[in-house]
């Protein structure tokens, strides 16, 4: 009895550690959604774009489902239904909208300054939805990476606007419906398997992107297909959508939210060394220290101890 009770912790630590890896290995994903849009370039706008990843990915999953869980996985109770119609539209149709509006008011650096300030939102709605506690390693890893994303895009967020102040509230109010996913996400796999989860909550976040799309942005639609531009549009729904979506899920299901919130800062990392990479783009000292602070935030979440994270609900993988 005694040397099951010691297998435990060790079990639960292996099992927080692997999640750890699935969401930096899916926040990776994530941070080449930016190669693969500076690669398709102007000739799809970012609604289209949107909407068509979320229904090629969605499509990618049901082969996955199909394979893992069999045809009867996608049979699941309306309350379910009714759940991930919320995940889709709470999620991400408020965010596509916020987010990309941030863009059009201020700058693209801007916008992703302020969407990376997630990681406070998530730890509040953590606590108050799921109850998880807020640690002084928490907010010290969150403050450490979002000061971080800030040195890394401070250079291109100079300047003023028109319509700044209101693209700052839009900007703010993005980075609280991407904090928004991983209650989401906590709360579906309750009930969900991470494969279904990704599908339902896509699924349903295409149909209502659609809808906002036609009813309120239908003169901003445009786009000029070929098949390289399939090709790239098949590659962000592969890698940083189904992929991503897809690992961090399944690490999401081994670690509280609030931490999985601040390891998902190695997004803007990925893409700024991406850029470097492919585009040449120039990799200044001011993204490598804001590189290093995120770094650092995500290795004190990673070092916390895993009683803490697992102390709530009493196993890693529920």
């Amino acid at each position: 009895m005694s040397e099951t009770k010691m297998d435990k912790p060790r079990d639960g630590a292996k099992e927080r550690r692997l999640g750890i890896t699935l969401v930096l290995a899916g926040g990776i994903c994530w941070g080449f959604i930016g190669i693969f849009v500076q690669a398709i370039g102007p000739v799809i706008d970012p609604f289209t774009l949107s909407i068509l990843r979320l229904a090629i990915a969605s499509a990618l999953m049901v082969p996955v489902i199909l394979y893992h869980d069999g045809a009867k996985a996608f049979i699941i109770p309306k309350r379910s239904l009714r759940f991930f119609a919320l995940f889709g539209l709470g999620y991400w149709t408020l965010y596509q909208m916020s987010y990309f509006s941030a863009i059009q008011m201020t700058s693209a650096g801007v916008a992703v300054i302020l969407l990376y300030t997630a990681p406070f939102f998530i730890i509040g709605l953590a606590r108050v939805f799921l109850g998880e506690r807020i640690t002084g390693r928490k907010i010290v890893a969150s403050i450490l990476g979002v000061t971080g994303v800030w040195v890394m895009f401070m250079t291109w967020a100079g300047g003023s606007a028109p319509g700044m102040v209101t693209g700052g509230l839009l900007g703010l109010a993005a980075g609280f419906f991407f904090a928004t996913y991983f209650i989401y996400v906590k709360k579906a796999l309750v009930s969900s398997s991470p494969f279904i989860t990704a599908f339902y909550s896509m699924s349903f976040g295409c149909v209502f992107l659609t809808i906002t799309t036609l009813l309120f942005f239908r003169s901003r639609v445009y786009y000029q297909l070929d098949a390289r531009t399939m090709l790239l549009i098949l590659g962000v729904a592969f890698v940083s959508t189904t992929l991503g979506g897809t690992l961090n899920i399944m690490g999401l299901q081994r670690m509280e939210a609030g931490e999985a919130g601040v390891l998902g800062l190695i997004e803007p990392i990925t893409t700024l060394i991406a850029s470097w990479l492919i585009f040449g783009d120039v990799l200044g000292s001011r993204q490598v220290i804001g590189a290093v602070l995120v770094l650092t935030g995500a290795y004190l979440i990673y070092k916390q101890p895993a009683t803490v994270a697992d102390e709530a609900d009493g196993s890693p993988g529920r």
